[in-house]
């Protein structure tokens, strides 16, 4: 066995070895571990060097939004709500992509992310030589109650004259005169699209529309129903009803046919369409409804309480029903999808309020929700009511007479163009309009 080798006699006073020394000949001379191990037990710690830093690198340059993959990106869009999308839009190009997406627009618009708000439609302010000004032809306001537009002419006139029904942010309209065709609007985007033509062709004797967009739950598809009403000798002489399906251009009849009867204007809630109709009960005359299911494509009753005066609403995606047949209160119930159509009173709003209301229900006009509000109208004024103080207050004051109220909408992304695969027309938007205390006025021109 060969011996251990020992260090050379010192000639002058030796010094301690250092750390980095000991450390070099210990990784040189490896036949030394045994000498050195008792020296290196001697030293402290602190006298030991870290080990060297690993070589400089690039920082990362911090995540921005164009770095997001697609589907994030999605999810963070679809959070906000849709005015805000609509100045994001111009950002960038993969902006614009997603947020024009039908598919994006579609998960945007059942994702509860925006809330109800009443619809007032304005028509186009002419000027006082008689013709229409451009900075007045479309005005716009939305608060978080309220969106109040305009449009010019001819759309003004016709969706005026016919009747607008709303789903997901979209309008659907009839303009009856010389045979007009079905239109489809966004209000908030101001894209409107003729997506069919008139199926009925006027008779000697005339007749009447009710139209409705909604929906179907089972396929995801949208559907348009329409009910004619054909008069002779001042009644009813025969009802059809057609459905157009979406991207169709063409009605298809159905089966199943309404009774002869005065329909009032519909609504649409829990997959089904919705009509009003005065019949006999109890020994007076009291308000009925008749449904239509979209899946089924069939025309049921539907049980509700006997009011002599009412009309009906959409209360967090429920048939509700308005009773105006109270003198000091309007109140408001709505009725359980499940549990076999139990209706179930949700508000009662005073009519006499010191300082604020004084009326009775025929002075004043039940609208529908806003935000988490019930808004009246009464003398051209906005009122709410606030179901959780119970406070009626003033919203604006004069400036809404001229406007026709289109009920609740909550304002959506889709593109009525892209759903019926027609051309769109995007309507001007010169003006906006600002909320104040004398009334709705024109704000500052867009650019």
């Amino acid at each position: 066995m060969s011996s251990i080798p020992t260090p050379p006699p010192p000639t002058s006073s030796p010094s301690p070895p250092t750390t980095s020394l000991l450390l070099r000949d210990l990784l040189c001379n490896s036949e030394r571990i045994h000498h050195y191990h008792h020296l290196l037990l001697l030293l402290p710690m602190s006298s030991i060097p870290p080990p060297p830093p690993p070589p400089p690198t690039s920082s990362p340059s911090p995540p921005t939004m164009s770095s997001l993959p697609r589907d994030l990106l999605c999810n963070v869009l679809s959070r906000l709500p849709g005015i805000s999308l609509l100045r994001l839009r111009p950002v960038c190009r993969e902006w614009r992509n997603v947020i024009d997406d039908p598919g994006f627009a579609a998960v945007h618009a059942t994702s509860g992310i925006e809330g109800p708000r009443i619809l007032l439609l304005l028509r186009p302010l002419p000027s006082p030589a008689g013709w229409t000004d451009a900075r007045l032809a479309a005005p716009f306001m939305m608060s978080d109650e309220l969106l109040v537009t305009s449009l010019p002419e001819p759309v003004a006139s016709s969706w005026l004259y016919g009747e607008g029904v709303s789903c997901h942010g979209l309008l659907c309209f009839d303009d009856p005169r010389n045979g007009g065709g079905t239109h489809l609007l966004n209000p908030l985007t101001r894209e409107i699209a003729l997506v069919a033509g008139s199926s009925v062709a006027p008779r000697e004797h005339g007749y009447r529309q009710r139209i409705a967009f909604g929906l179907d739950r089972l396929t995801g598809r949208y559907k348009i129903l329409r009910v004619s009403l054909f008069f002779g000798d001042h009644a009813i002489r025969g009802t059809r009803a057609e459905v157009l399906d979406q991207g169709s251009r063409s009605w298809r009849d159905i089966a199943s046919v309404p009774p002869r009867l005065f329909l009032g204007v519909p609504v649409y809630a829990a997959g089904s369409f919705h009509f009003i109709f005065v019949g006999s009960g109890s020994g007076n005359r009291v308000i009925k409804i008749l449904s239509f299911d979209l899946a089924k494509e069939e025309f049921v009753p539907t049980p509700c309480p006997e009011f002599q005066n009412a009309h009906l609403m959409v209360l967090r995606g429920a048939l509700g029903l308005v009773d105006l047949s109270q003198n000091e209160s309007i109140d408001v119930w709505t009725m359980e999808e499940e549990g076999g159509g139990r209706w179930t009173k949700e508000y009662s709003i005073p009519l006499r309020v010191p300082r604020v209301l004084n009326t009775s229900n025929r002075s004043v006009e039940f609208l529908g929700c806003g935000g988490q509000k019930m808004m009246l109208r009464f003398s051209g004024s906005i009122l709410s009511y606030d179901p959780a103080t119970g406070e009626v207050k003033y919203v604006q004051r004069g400036g809404a007479s001229l406007a026709r109220a289109m009920g609740s909408i909550t304002v959506s992304l889709l593109s009525p163009a892209k759903l019926w695969n027609t051309d769109k027309v995007v309507l001007p938007l010169t003006a906006v309009m600002k909320m104040s205390k004398g009334g709705l006025s024109l704000g500052e021109k867009e650019t």
